[in-house]
């Protein structure tokens, strides 16, 4: 008798374990097709035919060139000005600023390039490499001169920064 009630309690439990692992399935959803209004367009038919006389138009192209250096000021008065590395050159190549100007450096060739003074300006500053697209800026004191700098992988590569007082 034990046996019968313990079999039939099995029985029971396996069954209850069997339901509960089944797994669901979803149910297909269906959506209304949706229907997209039709408009009319009218369609107009010309009563009388219009002949126009030849006309002349001119016509005034202006073009503008962008300076290669470009100056932005800040709240506090501070002006920077950029040059660029292109095609293994400085452009512009010199430049003449007030004291305090920041200069910025941007690569724009493929290769890495850097900024070093040379001449009597020699170790005032070093950029470092300044990869594609990067860029590095210095900001010069009150001091007027001439600055000259070069690229230590490209020494053919020249420039010069001349502070000047107004």
């Amino acid at each position: 008798m034990k046996k019968c009630i313990g079999f039939v309690i099995l029985m029971i439990a396996f069954v209850c374990f069997m339901g509960c692992t089944q797994q669901a399935v979803p149910e297909a959803v269906t959506t209304p097709p949706t229907t997209i209004p039709t408009t009319t367009i009218p369609t107009i038919v010309p009563t009388a035919e219009l002949t126009l006389a030849p006309t002349t138009v001119s016509t005034t192209v202006v073009t503008t060139v962008l300076p290669a250096v470009t100056r932005t000021t800040s709240p506090s008065t501070k002006v920077v000005t950029t040059i660029h590395m292109r095609n293994n050159t400085f452009v512009p190549q010199e430049l003449t600023v007030l004291p305090g100007t920041g200069i910025t450096w941007i690569n724009d060739d493929s290769a890495v390039h850097t900024v070093k003074t040379i001449g009597n300006a020699t170790g005032m500053f070093n950029s470092g490499d300044i990869i594609s697209g990067s860029q590095w800026s210095y900001t010069f004191g009150e001091r007027e001169g001439r600055y000259e700098f070069t690229c230590s992988y490209h020494p053919e590569m020249k420039g010069a920064v001349i502070i000047k007082k107004s």
